[in-house]
């Protein structure tokens, strides 16, 4: 991968931090030469681990966090009030260490759309970005047409937002706050931005570049797409790099134009099953 032009990796899950060997893991990456290692994590047990990964090569990180309410928080997650602390502990820890190389990630669902402006006015607080995410059916959590948010119906929760550039590449629709708040006009100007990311109401799949490396070895060029190519199993069978080059660039070549194939996410929700959570 590295040597076609990949240079940022993430970890993700499940949750990363349960590998016994993940800073071992950061620091071999870190030896491939990249420009970004980052982290998809629930920041549960994140402070503990944060000075040593950073040592060992982790430049990003992305913090998933559905409410800033620990009761609201423990009933999304299903986990204690009181992990909601150790949450927000990582983020202000990550302010610190990775100032601007900080994301927190909000799935918006009914129940957490009255926190989008609080969520948003933590960009004033630290160096750190807020992403705001659509729910997206997958097998087995639950997705309903009428606990779907759109990229509207978010932006309308918060008062001055203001678009700014997006990247190239990004996934991310990106604005900020004013440098003053509309109703108070002595609040610090805003630090970090506000993302959404719009995979259901405003797919970008012509411009993602993402590839997937599962647990068990196998490539996704799509996160909706339920096709697979074990590349462990060739690598265990003595395949030829260049064997596997060829194969991973057929199957980048074979990627659907927007969403694994499927025309909309109720087209998503019906064939959700053929497609591995990915969690």
């Amino acid at each position: 991968y590295v040597h076609h032009g990949v240079d940022k990796v993430r970890l993700t899950g499940g949750e990363p931090l349960l590998r016994k060997d993940l800073i071992d893991l950061v620091g071999r990456l870190d030896q491939l030469g990249l420009k970004q290692i980052g982290m998809t994590t629930n920041g549960v047990t994140l402070s503990k681990h944060l000075p040593d990964l950073v040592d060992a090569g982790l430049t990003h990180v992305n913090i998933s966090l559905d409410s800033l309410d620990p009761d609201k928080f423990a009933r999304l997650t299903r986990r204690p009030p009181s992990y909601h602390a150790k949450v927000m502990e990582a983020i202000e820890d990550c302010a610190r260490m990775l100032p601007y190389r900080t994301k927190i990630n909000c799935v918006v669902l009914p129940d957490n759309t009255n926190e989008l402006q609080e969520f948003a006015e933590l960009t004033r607080r630290w160096p750190i970005d807020v992403r705001f995410i659509e729910y997206m059916p997958f097998n087995d959590n639950l997705w309903q047409t009428d606990g779907f948010v759109s990229y509207q119906q978010m932006r309308d929760q918060i008062d001055g937002l203001q678009r700014i550039e997006d990247g190239p590449n990004d996934t991310t629709k990106w604005w900020t706050l004013p440098s003053t708040h509309l109703s108070s006009m002595d609040r610090p100007p805003p630090l970090g931005r506000i993302g959404f990311i719009t995979s259901m109401s405003e797919h970008f799949c012509s411009t993602c570049n993402r590839l997937r490396l599962t647990a068990d070895g196998k490539l996704k060029v799509c996160l909706f797409g339920k096709t697979e190519v074990s590349l462990r199993d060739l690598l265990r069978t003595g395949t030829s790099e260049s064997t596997l080059q060829k194969l991973i660039h057929h199957s980048v070549q074979k990627k659907h134009f927007k969403l694994g194939g499927h025309k909309d996410m109720e087209d998503l929700k019906a064939h959700s099953t053929e497609n591995r959570p990915m969690t």
